[in-house]
């Protein structure tokens, strides 16, 4: 524990640049959230379409503080604090949502080479039209078709 002070000099120093760091984002995120309520508080709540006016009017508010000073004691403008901000992944920005639909049809005729068996495009066809009233699984009703057929 010889170098206790060294230490705590650099976590001194750590704590300051991450503050430091951390502000640019604060301050544009409380910039933004201003720009939200002024635009909620500007189209009223009967407005057609009043989502897509509201996000028009929020990117409008934020375009014309562009270039103002809003960083209290550092004099950044919004824009130079936005490119400083950290970057947030999509986790802290509320998310992507990916859904991969696999399509069982397709599945079955690249198993099957892509053959031109009109008994299996037949029993293929009928599985179609069974899904659309069945609750089976696709393969259940093909199997089901390819028997009738």
């Amino acid at each position: 524990m010889q170098n206790k002070g060294l230490v705590r000099v650099f976590a001194f120093l750590f704590t300051v640049v991450s503050i430091y760091q951390l502000s640019f984002t604060y301050i544009t995120w409380k910039t933004e959230q201003d720009a939200k309520v002024y635009a909620e508080n500007k189209i009223p709540e009967a407005e057609d379409d009043r989502v897509a006016k509201v996000a028009v009017e929020e990117a409008r508010y934020l375009d014309s503080l562009r270039n103002v000073e809003i960083y209290p004691f550092l004099k950044y403008t919004y824009g130079e604090s936005k490119e400083r901000e950290l970057n947030r992944g999509l986790d802290l920005k509320g998310g992507i949502n990916v859904i991969l639909q696999v399509s069982v049809r397709d599945i079955l005729e690249g198993i099957a080479n892509n053959s031109r068996d009109p008994v299996f495009n037949q029993a293929l066809d009928l599985a179609d039209e069974k899904q659309k009233s069945s609750g089976d699984t696709y393969v259940e009703s093909f199997f089901e078709a390819f028997s009738e057929v």
